[in-house]
């Protein structure tokens, strides 16, 4: 019934979208972490670069792109450790840094935006294995046509449902990204210096568990 519905597959790629951007990550520590030091400038960039790049990877996932998951799953070690070294430099940086010292968000640069979304755009890339994820929970949510009883089967048999659920997994995530961007403004307007300080040395210490993490597993993958 739910397939007969127009906007049905939107609809069940904002669910895709934010079942794969709502548990806590790196990617949400770094998004609070400059919406609180720099504004919502730098956390809407930080988002945007987020969205874009699990939108690509629900397209790889839910298209069947077999060829670009096999290369991404092929090279997952080399994209790991460099995901790996990203996590372990922004925790250094963000350990020296004083979030404290907040920045005007007047004095945002489109370079500096351009980098802000870039830089998670590429460390979301970066991590290879997301597309197993998009697989699973596209799976598990039922957003495949019912004559697909695969991905790659589903996307040979209607290419129709693509284009709305990748859209909806990039509304869904974006929409998720914005939503920590107003919760941490608030948080910002309220936490005195010291509280902000406090809280920027536990999203390096994260971002270093993160990181640390991601080596450990491009250094199995290596050796397997």
């Amino acid at each position: 019934m739910v397939e007969g519905f127009p906007g049905a597959y939107f609809l069940k790629g904002i669910l895709v979208g934010l079942a794969i951007a709502a548990p806590v990550g790196p990617t949400a520590l770094i998004l609070v972490r400059r919406t609180l030091a720099r504004g919502w400038p730098a956390g809407l960039a930080t988002g945007l670069g987020a969205g874009f790049a699990d939108a690509i990877y629900g397209l790889v996932a839910v298209a069947g792109l077999s060829l670009v998951g096999d290369f991404l799953v092929a090279e997952r070690e080399w994209l790991a450790f460099v995901g790996g070294v990203i996590l372990v430099t922004l925790a250094v940086i963000s350990w020296r840094s004083h979030i404290a010292d907040r920045v005007d968000e007047k004095s945002m640069t489109m370079v500096g935006l351009a980098g802000h979304f870039f830089s998670i755009f590429m460390l979301t890339l970066a991590n290879p294995m997301t597309v197993l994820s998009f697989a699973a929970v596209i799976v598990a949510i039922g957003a495949l046509p019912e004559e697909g009883d695969s991905l790659v089967a589903a996307s040979a048999s209607d290419y129709r449902f693509v284009v709305p659920l990748v859209l909806g997994v990039l509304i869904g995530s974006v929409g998720w990204w914005f939503f920590l961007v107003a919760l941490s403004l608030g948080m910002r307007r309220r936490l005195s210096r010291q509280w902000l300080h406090s809280f920027n040395r536990v999203c390096a210490v994260g971002l270093l568990l993160f990181g640390g993490y991601v080596l450990l597993e491009a250094v199995r993958w290596a050796v397997e």
